[in-house]
């Protein structure tokens, strides 16, 4: 198989097992890997929370299935639903103290983890994956707002 595939498959199977790992570390806390990542999406967007359409997209899911997750996480009391102080019809997703907890235990875990799966790496090494990364999706966001535009363009 030639390099240019096999880095495809490299990339899939890396991230697949490491979600693997970070899964068997966090199911003790009661915490699935779609409800992680949701909360993990959250955290980034800083101290205004999100609407609920935002984040169904940044997860590549529908709103009603990102709805159901948020119902979930409500009920175990980690995000609140508070309405948006411009726009009365939409609820915006902040994180409660308990899901703050939470990603404090994902931080933790994922520090652990990134020691484990990173032994034996150089700095350098580390480097130039990151580099190469990070190369490759702007490249893959470039190619899918080429293609979001180019829809667009066949839709107008």
């Amino acid at each position: 198989m030639s390099s240019e595939f096999r880095i495809g498959f490299l990339v899939h199977d890396v991230s697949r097992l490491r979600q693997i790992l970070f899964d068997q570390e966090m199911r003790p806390k009661g915490v699935t890997r779609a409800q992680w990542w949701l909360l993990a999406q959250l955290s980034r967007n800083g101290q205004g929370g999100m609407a609920q359409a935002e984040l169904a997209r940044l997860l590549g899911q529908g709103k009603v299935a990102t709805g159901s997750m948020l119902d979930r996480l409500e009920a175990a009391g980690l995000v609140e639903r508070r309405p948006d102080p411009l726009d009365r019809r939409i609820n915006r997703i902040f994180v409660t103290a308990k899901g703050q907890g939470i990603l404090g235990d994902m931080v933790e875990v994922g520090r652990r983890l990134n020691g484990l799966v990173l032994a034996g790496l150089a700095p350098e090494q580390l480097a130039v994956a990151d580099q190469v990364l990070t190369a490759i999706k702007r490249n893959l966001r470039r190619a899918l707002r080429d293609e979001a535009d180019a829809g667009e363009a066949a839709d107008g």
